[in-house]
């Protein structure tokens, strides 16, 4: 007996987001009267002419079938860049599409137990994705938008990709040049990746609560992951935001309870950002706590980080209204 298909479950979109002249690899619907109809069928050019019929009538959305949004996402991955510079597309919907390719990349590059063969090339596909599209990343208009898609999901890779855009930008703010700030931002993207080897009972609790032999292989996971990506061609300054992370400016963090002193700038912005990313997001232990709620936890915290880096990304996040 062959299986009964599911009934489509349709989820819209900005057809904004299609790129005329280009082949759309999944169906494109149009609701009409309560009815969904086919506007593009899968593997069809869609043409200038069809995104003016569609601007002429005010179409707000567009459906597709909720199966097809991974090849969404990847149609999204390979017109990003043109996505990104059309300024007739508002900025929020810039930035979602950009967290979408993001996300469907970021997904990938994890999804093993520990990385395996494919694992570089699928490092080097998101390294493309943000050489492309580094300037709306470091720019401070998108950093509002981006940070309330960047802010969603408990999963390794979200938490990475967050860390990675909060790095850049600030990064961007004290001038770094541009291939420090794709190593860093890569770095800081990978910088948990340890932690996917590790008892997953482990990771997801509180660590007020761990015990003492459960905070120590907690503590394992910057060296695994240092490890875990010394087997292809990463950068010095990519694997220090990896093997460094959670040091501290007073000398108390781990793994080798560095000071500000032996401890580059760069790797304190990681720091940084991975602490007030890890506040700011819902866990499975509390809720997300507010940008001002983080930021005085992260200040009231005497010894985290130098008051003056602390600053500028106040400073950033406050042009960024975020805060």
């Amino acid at each position: 007996m062959v299986p009964k298909r599911s009934k489509p479950q349709y989820v819209s979109i900005s057809p904004l987001m299609l790129r005329a002249d280009s082949r759309v690899p999944f169906d494109v619907f149009l609701r009409h009267e309560g009815n969904y109809v086919l506007f593009n069928a899968a593997g069809m050019t869609l043409t200038g002419g069809q995104c003016r019929e569609l601007a002429a009538n005010s179409v707000n959305n567009v459906y597709i079938d909720k199966r097809s949004l991974d090849s969404y996402r990847t149609y999204l991955n390979e017109y990003i860049t043109g996505i990104l510079d059309d300024e007739g597309i508002p900025l929020d919907k810039r930035a979602e599409a950009w967290s979408n390719a993001a996300a469907m990349l970021g997904k990938e590059l994890y999804e093993d137990k520990l990385p395996g063969p494919t694992f570089e090339k699928r490092y080097h596909r998101f390294e493309q994705l943000i050489t492309s599209t580094a300037g709306f990343i470091q720019s401070p208009k998108p950093l509002k938008h981006l940070s309330g898609f960047i802010s969603k999901g408990y999963n390794i890779y979200h938490h990475g990709i967050s860390t990675m855009v909060y790095s850049m930008a600030l990064m961007h703010e004290f001038g770094y040049q541009d291939f420090k700030i794709l190593s860093c931002g890569m770095g800081a993207l990978l910088h948990d990746i340890g932690k996917i080897g590790l008892p997953q009972d482990i990771v997801t609790k509180d660590p007020a609560e761990l015990s003492g032999d459960e905070a120590a292989v907690l503590q394992l996971h910057p060296m695994v992951g240092a490890r875990t990506c010394s087997c292809f061609n990463l950068s010095s300054i990519a694997s220090n935001c990896i093997l460094f992370h959670h040091e501290r400016a007073d000398g108390k963090g781990y793994p080798t309870k560095a000071g500000s002193e032996d401890i580059p700038q760069y790797v304190q912005i990681i720091c940084l950002c991975n602490a007030y990313d890890t506040l700011t997001r819902n866990m499975p232990y509390r809720k997300a706590l507010r940008p001002f709620e983080a930021l005085k936890t992260i200040m009231d915290d005497d010894g985290m980080v130098e008051k003056p880096l602390l600053k500028r990304f106040v400073e950033m996040l406050s042009r960024a209204e975020i805060m």
